[in-house]
Formats: C-alpha cells, sequence, structure tokens
C-alpha cells in the first residue's frame, strides 16, 4: 500500500476522496446524514480557518483504498484531530492499520502528544451499526474522550410548534430576534465575535479538553470566507437583549449549496451564561427554523450532534422533535514516544 499527500490543486484524487467519503459514510451509516461530494471535496481545497489540514490517500494495486484527514488547530498545536476512513471494499487487509501507524508516525516526527479520531455506533433503538471502527481504535489503544449523538428532526412544522412558540416568547419579553443568511452584519460583527469566543468555554466538551478560541474580527470574516468556499450558507438567528442590545443567544445551520441535498446540519446553538433561563434557546431555534423553511425550501431535514452530557441542549432539542440516530464517539489516545 502507498500513501501520499494529496494538495488542493490535486483536482482528480480530490474528487476520488469526495467520492470514498461519501460511499463509506453511506455503507457504515444507511439512512443516516451524507457527505455531500462537492461540499467535502471544497474542505480539501480550502482548510478551515485556524487549522493546519493535510489529506493523504492510500491506494494498493492503483485502486484507491483509504482516506487519512489530519488536522492541528492553532490553539493546540500539540492535539492533531481528524478521520481515517477504508473503502468498505478493502477492509480487513491491513490499510486501517497502515495509515493509522502512518499518523501516529506523523504525529512523532511533529512532536504532538494526541490523536483523535470519530467513528459511529449504534444507539438503543435506532438503525443497525456495524461497531468495527469503536473496536479497531479500542484495540489500538483509543478511548472515549467525547460521545457525541447524532440526532435529527423533520423541517415541516410539528402540532407541539404553535405551543413551544408562545412559551418561548412569554419567557423571553425583553428580548428581541434577529436573523440573517451568509456573512454576520457590520452592526453585529463585535458582539458575534464575542459569541464564538464562547463556544469552546461554554459547551461541554467531555475529556477532550479544548482549549478556547479567541475570535476577533478579522478571523471571524475569514471563517465566513470559509464556509462560502466549502459550499454552504449559514442560515442565523440570534436573541439580542433589548435593555443592552447584547447579544444572548445564537443558533445557525448550514445549508448545502448543492441542489440533491436536502438537508442541513446545526453547526451551534449557544446561550449566554448571563442570559440563561429565559427560554432563548428555544426561541432562537423556532425563530431559525421558520427562516430555513422561508429561505430554503427544499431542506427537509435537519442534522446534529450533542455531547451526551450536554442534558440542557439535548432537553431542547428533544422538545423540537429530533430524535437520536446513532452515536458518533471521538475516542482519543495519547501517543507514546
Amino acid at each position: 500500500m502507498q500513501i501520499q499527500e494529496v494538495g488542493p490543486t490535486d483536482a482528480a484524487r480530490i474528487d476520488e476522496l469526495a467520492a470514498l467519503a461519501a460511499l463509506t459514510r453511506a455503507a457504515d451509516a444507511p439512512g443516516g446524514q451524507p457527505i455531500i461530494e462537492s461540499s467535502y471535496a471544497a474542505t480539501i481545497r480550502h482548510p478551515a480557518t485556524g487549522y493546519e489540514t493535510r489529506d493523504y490517500a492510500a491506494t494498493a494495486d492503483g485502486a484507491l483504498v483509504g482516506h487519512l484527514r489530519t488536522e492541528v488547530k492553532d490553539t493546540e498545536p500539540r492535539r492533531v484531530t481528524g478521520q481515517l476512513l477504508v473503502h468498505p471494499a478493502h477492509r480487513r487487509r491491513g490499510h486501517g492499520t497502515a495509515l493509522l501507524d502512518f499518523a501516529l508516525d506523523r504525529c512523532r516526527e511533529e512532536q504532538r502528544d494526541t490523536l483523535a479520531l470519530s467513528t459511529i455506533t449504534a444507539i438503543e433503538g435506532g438503525p443497525a451499526r456495524d461497531d468495527a471502527g469503536a473496536r479497531f481504535l479500542e484495540r489500538h489503544g483509543f478511548a472515549i474522550a467525547l460521545d457525541l449523538i447524532r440526532r435529527r428532526v423533520p423541517v415541516a412544522p410539528a402540532e407541539t410548534e404553535p405551543g413551544l412558540w408562545d412559551e418561548a416568547l412569554a419567557a423571553s419579553g425583553d428580548y428581541e430576534l434577529r436573523g440573517w443568511t451568509g456573512p454576520v452584519p457590520d452592526d453585529l460583527l463585535i458582539p458575534m465575535c464575542r459569541m464564538d469566543s464562547m463556544v469552546l468555554r461554554e459547551v461541554p466538551m467531555g475529556g477532550l479538553g479544548m482549549a478556547p478560541e479567541q475570535v476577533d474580527a478579522a478571523r471571524l470574516r475569514a471563517k465566513e470566507a470559509a464556509t462560502a468556499a466549502h459550499r454552504k450558507t449559514g442560515v442565523n438567528t440570534v436573541a439580542v437583549h433589548k435593555g443592552t442590545g447584547a447579544v444572548a443567544a445564537h443558533t445557525r445551520v448550514d445549508v448545502y449549496d448543492d441542489p440533491a441535498a436536502a438537508h442541513g446540519h446545526v453547526l451551534i446553538t449557544i446561550v449566554d451564561p448571563a442570559h440563561r433561563g429565559h427560554r432563548l434557546g428555544l426561541l432562537a431555534k423556532l425563530a431559525n427554523l421558520r427562516q430555513l423553511r422561508q429561505e430554503f425550501p427544499q431542506v427537509a431535514d435537519l442534522w446534529t450532534a450533542n455531547a451526551d452530557v450536554n442534558a440542557p441542549m439535548i432537553a431542547v432539542n428533544e422538545r423540537l422533535g429530533y430524535r437520536p440516530v446513532e452515536h458518533t464517539p471521538i475516542y482519543q489516545r495519547r501517543i507514546d514516544r
């Protein structure tokens, strides 16, 4: 087997990696959140802001058999996160182990001390999932650092929605809603930098222990440019405190530009701790759903992933009709020298 790095201008290989990712997801999680190939390929051509991203293709006898992606965030220079994919038709031949050994060797060469990889496993009452990925990681010394649960909800209005809306409005009289699609309006830029900086401090991250990110205007605008380059559009809703003008809550759904994509992904929902207790998470998510229906009627389903320890957000999502589909745990391993 040969492993070669794939550069952002290697168009043919990038398209092959995107097709492999979509094929692997469909095989490992039938009925789950699909991978949109055009968007996936764009993430290779245009790495995310604040990350050193590398993609590797594994080939055997001229056939593409695997894909390794590694990412190092600028605020976490000693931790590597990533994904390791093996073509379903080429498994149990040692390709996964070879890719993992390659990743560990690179981590050692670059003096990284932690490697984190994700997989998919079944949830009780959910569709069948093969746990081979989890068993593979455990055999190689990985342990779960964060257990995420992926949930789905139809975008079509539920019968309970009017009652939830009235409840949220009654509890949030000191706040008003604002929504937009795409880049943050200029007058909200600095408040949204503050909200984005809050994410890794306030969203439960289990045993990952990720360092907070300090987001300024330039970094936020660069993130927005990356989202557009990845062929996605953000649909945003915030709750603003009437007395102070402070942004108190924010939720965002990313919609794929590919016309064949009939789903969106909830990127974040966060409420400032100073403003909790006013049903702002529920209010913002309901308003965001209404905006999504109006502007992107082709979106039929939303997907989200929450840490199993994030009880408040799970409770909100369940009231909105989200139902669990699968676990997507992140496994982590300290790297021996």
